[in-house]
This record gives C-alpha cells, structure tokens and sequence, in this order.
C-alpha cells in the first residue's frame, strides 16, 4: 500500500496539470456610471403607456395618429412595443402612405442601447446579436419597422420620447410614454 499512495498523487497531479485550470480569465470590469449602457437600461426599464404618436411621410406631411398602446423593456434588453390603432389612426397612416397591415403594430425583440447616440438597435436573433440591416427598412418606407433605430430621450418631467427617422434625417415617428 505504500507504494500506490505515491503512485495516485503522482497521477492526481498530473491530472490536473493536464486537465482543465479552474483559473478565471483575465477580463476587464464592467463599465460603470451614467454614460454606460447599464445605466441607460435601467433609466429605460420597465412598462411604459403611450401618451401620443405622430407620424410623418418622407415629404414631410405629418400627423397625430389616434393610438394606444404599451412599451416593455426587462432587464435583459428585451423591448416590446405595442400600438393598438384605432380606425382613424389606420386611416391617418394610410393617408400618410404608411399601410400598417392590421391596427396593432408591434416590434418585439432583443436590443442594444447606446447611450452616447441615444439610440436603441433591434438585434437579429439569427445574426450573433448584429443589428437589422437598415438598407431593408429603407425599402420597406416603414417608420415602424424594426430595422429602423430608435431614438430616445427622457425628459425632466419622465416622459420617454421615442423617434424613427427616414433615410433624409427627418423624423418619421415620434412617440411619447409615461411609465406605469
């Protein structure tokens, strides 16, 4: 027995010099304070309720649509927006050459936030968290669409300000909450 009590810590050793090292990674630590994507998350996390929608057609008509509607950030940078149109909310869009398909319109998916533009990026969940192509959504002259960034900012009074902007830099749909 003497002689296999070295004989296993000789291979207990070398098991675990050739095997897998539970030695951590070097990595960076994670950014901190108000300008970070964190922070940003935070400030926009939770549910939201539609105060007002206006749209604008690349032209520059534009108009108040008659909607409701509620938006859900998690804390895992999943967004939900939802707008309920009413009928004469379908027909303003229409008259806007906007053609939402039915009257609730909604953009769900996972998002990147970037605090120094402002602005929130739906990700494509087929292409390793890189943002929609932009070049589609420009095709399909739809402010809604996820393809197309948001632009955000919270106001002193809390009230969330969504933008969509056309391909000319002129805002194609602008939205209001208040947090629930």
């Amino acid at each position: 027995m003497r002689t296999s009590l070295p004989v296993v810590i000789v291979a207990v050793c070398l098991s675990v010099a050739c095997g897998e090292k539970n030695i951590p990674l070097g990595s960076t630590p994670a950014a901190q304070g108000p300008n970070t994507a964190e922070a940003a998350r935070k400030q926009l996390e939770g549910r939201w309720m539609l105060l007002s929608l206006n749209a604008a057609a690349a032209d520059g008509r534009s108009a108040t649509v008659d909607a409701t509607g509620e938006l859900e950030l998690d804390a895992f940078g999943n967004l939900r927006i939802d707008y309920r149109l009413s009928d004469a909310g379908q027909a303003t869009l229409e008259g806007l050459g906007i053609h939402p398909p039915n009257p609730v319109i909604r953009t769900e998916g996972r998002v990147v936030i970037n605090p120094q533009d402002q602005s929130v990026v739906y990700v494509n969940p087929d292409a390793s968290s890189q943002p929609f192509d932009r070049e589609l959504a420009a095709r399909r002259q739809n402010p809604f669409a996820l393809e197309r960034p948001r632009f955000y900012s919270l106001g002193a009074d809390g009230v969330l300000t969504l933008v969509t902007r056309h391909d000319n830099g002129k805002d194609a749909a602008t939205s209001r909450w208040r947090r629930l």
